[in-house]
């Protein structure tokens, strides 16, 4: 079974925006909330710093940019003519200068082109059977669009812990890896949106060397990004527990005209894989890039902007209810966070105690890993936020960000504040403080005890 089977592919939640009608959340903390954008903050207008403090440690887990779906429906028309400029490369490193003590580098040699040409290819002649006519994207690419959101949210971090704060150097150290800690799940739009993220962080005009930024990655089979029933057997099983629950079964019936529209317009509604689903994966980048939501044999059915509203606010709880929902009675949503999101709270916990730590060396002038970028998912950044936010909480935006910056106050006290959307994000109510500036002790024994203390067992069966 692969991981994302019963995750981003299946699970994947629909959220809207475009098509005249912007995406709003139900929770009016966040009203301008568009899921085809994230919000990031901006430096002297929506983000300040806290006062009276220092800065001392960034982390920040980052959704990918817009991308076309992560599945294919069989005879799908649709052109997605989205992937132009794709930003990604072959590198080749060549040997090191061993007579001259020179390291060797990586340098760009080859770029990537999806080709779907029938003159070349015998199987795209069949047309929508195998793959979309007249699209240059490949199944779940990160689009034009996706690789420019995610560059301006390194350029909004730079305004801020760059230029405002002074955090981070200006130009890329020599050694950049002391400083900044990339890190994306093994799905290849992580990747691309983490380069382009640190391309906006550090423009080529502001590296001075040939300076090489590692991009961590986890094997897919102990990916810790995302829920991972592969690794965690439990989890599987607690997610089974949960679509075959009453509250599920419900969620089903009560929006059964809706599935059957959704899919009878898209071209799958006597498939049965499809007809418990809202299809948010194919859904959401249509919307988001303004191509069709009609049915190819039927052009007046369509998909209209509330319908798709609708879809927004319903499907999201395909995933989000199993960290929301007890379905089982015997806590088993408190039991999926900590088996799905503790071992990424493990990271986080563990990151900033180093930090701390190297605060307090007498003569140690290096902050451990001060900067931190994890490249991930929209449910990612859902299972983390179930963890510490209050559950209201709107589906994350394409590129949009959870940032957790760990501050020093003049009393010699650290907090933690977080931030989703451009604001402060509202706690879980069982926090006990508020993430303006909690204290960090607090925040961290919180997110400690969900992190599992034995997690072979705890993911048996």
């Amino acid at each position: 079974m692969r991981i994302l089977t019963a995750s981003l592919a299946i699970l994947s939640a629909i959220s809207v925006a475009r098509q005249g009608v912007a995406a709003q959340s139900t929770n009016d903390y966040y009203p301008d909330h568009n899921a085809c954008q994230g919000i990031s903050p901006i430096a002297h207008k929506t983000y300040h710093p806290l006062k009276d403090a220092r800065l001392q440690k960034v982390t920040i887990m980052m959704r990918h940019g817009d991308r076309v779906p992560s599945t294919m429906l069989q005879g799908d028309p649709t052109p997605y003519r989205l992937c132009n400029n794709p930003l990604e490369t072959t590198s080749v490193s060549s040997p090191p200068d061993t007579h001259h003590g020179a390291p060797s580098y990586a340098s760009p040699a080859m770029r990537n082109k999806i080709v779907a040409s029938s003159k070349e290819n015998m199987y795209a002649a069949a047309g929508a059977a195998y793959y979309w006519p007249n699209s240059n994207c490949e199944i779940g690419q990160l689009t034009d669009r996706g690789a420019a959101q995610t560059r301006a949210v390194g350029e909004r971090l730079r305004e801020i812990y760059v230029d405002l704060l002074q955090f981070l150097p200006r130009e890329l150290p020599k050694n950049p890896d002391d400083v900044l800690y990339f890190r994306n799940t093994y799905i290849p739009r992580t990747k691309v949106s983490a380069a382009n993220a640190f391309e906006g962080l550090y423009p080529e005009r502001f590296r001075k060397g040939k300076q090489v930024v590692s991009l961590v990655t986890f094997p897919q089979t102990i990916e810790t990004l995302i829920m991972n029933p592969q690794a965690c057997p439990k989890l599987g099983a607690i997610y089974q527990g949960f679509v075959r629950s009453p509250v599920y079964a419900a969620h089903v019936k009560e929006n059964a005209a809706l599935m059957v529209k959704t899919n009878t317009v898209l071209g799958v509604a006597s498939d049965p894989r499809y007809n418990t689903t809202l299809q948010g994966d194919q859904v959401l980048p249509r919307l988001c890039n303004k191509l069709s939501l009609c049915q190819v044999t039927n052009p007046k059915n369509c998909i209209s902007p509330q319908e798709a509203q609708t879809l927004l606010e319903k499907s999201v709880f395909l995933y989000s209810g199993l960290f929301r929902n007890d379905a089982s009675g015997v806590g088993s949503s408190e039991v999926a966070k900590r088996l799905a999101v503790g071992p990424f709270l493990k990271n986080v916990a563990d990151s900033i105690r180093a930090t701390l730590a190297s605060n307090k060396k007498k003569g140690h002038h290096q902050v451990y890993r001060p900067f931190e970028l994890y490249s991930a998912h929209d449910q990612s950044l859902d299972q983390l936020l179930s963890v510490v936010a209050e559950p209201n909480i709107p589906w994350p935006a394409y590129a949009s960000t959870v940032i957790f910056e760990l501050w020093q106050k003049k009393n010699g006290k650290s907090v933690i504040r977080m931030l989703h959307e451009g604001r402060v994000v509202p706690a879980n109510k069982n926090l006990n403080c508020t993430l303006d500036a909690c204290p960090v002790e607090v925040f961290l024994q919180f997110i400690e005890s969900y992190v599992p203390k034995d997690i072979t067992a705890e993911c048996a069966l």
